[in-house]
């Protein structure tokens, strides 16, 4: 009887240490074993809340878009932003606007345009409009509590003269459509 246990506690041993031997480099596609393991595969995908002008006109309406995961960031958002308003049959932004940076430091965010936002339609709601989509989109970010702006690397003063634009601006809640 004891020759038997010896036996099968030496065939279980020999079973539970064959599964600790690494498998030869060859035989996984040249890669070690332990790169060719089942890991929990990666996040490929984020979704940004980025908004857009209701079709009133009057609102914010939050839009979901999907990015890379490691494109989840705010330049990504202000460029996913101008992209869903050229959809709209009535655009807000100005054609061939881009944003050349958003910079995060502190809470605070700073974005910074191309030249064609000079040739944003004058008026004071769609002055408004535009504050708002930028602010209300990066302030979906947790980092970010306010949002300065620039043009070619310039701070603005003034768009269509209605704003302050020297100073931050904070999320405004009350321009979302609920």
């Amino acid at each position: 009887m004891k020759k038997i246990l010896t036996a099968c506690a030496s065939a279980l041993l020999i079973l539970s240490l064959s599964g600790c031997i690494s498998t030869p480099p060859a035989e996984t596609g040249g890669k070690p074993a332990a790169e060719t393991s089942s890991k929990a595969p990666a996040q490929k995908e984020a979704t940004l809340t980025v908004y857009k002008v209701s079709p009133d006109a009057t609102h914010l309406v939050p839009v979901s878009v999907t990015v890379a995961a490691g494109n989840k960031t705010p330049k990504t958002a202000i460029e996913k932003m101008i992209a869903t308003d050229k959809k709209e049959k009535y655009p807000l932004l100005p054609a061939g606007l881009s944003v050349k940076y958003v910079d995060v430091k502190d809470g605070a965010a700073v974005i910074d345009f191309s030249k064609e936002l000079e040739h944003l339609e004058k008026g004071s709601t769609t002055e408004q409009l535009f504050i708002m989509l930028c602010v209300n989109t990066l302030t979906e970010f947790p980092n970010i509590k306010q949002v300065s702006f620039r043009m070619e690397g310039k701070p603005i003063t003034h768009l269509s003269g209605h704003y302050d634009m020297t100073v931050p601006f904070k999320r405004d809640e009350s321009y979302i459509q609920k």
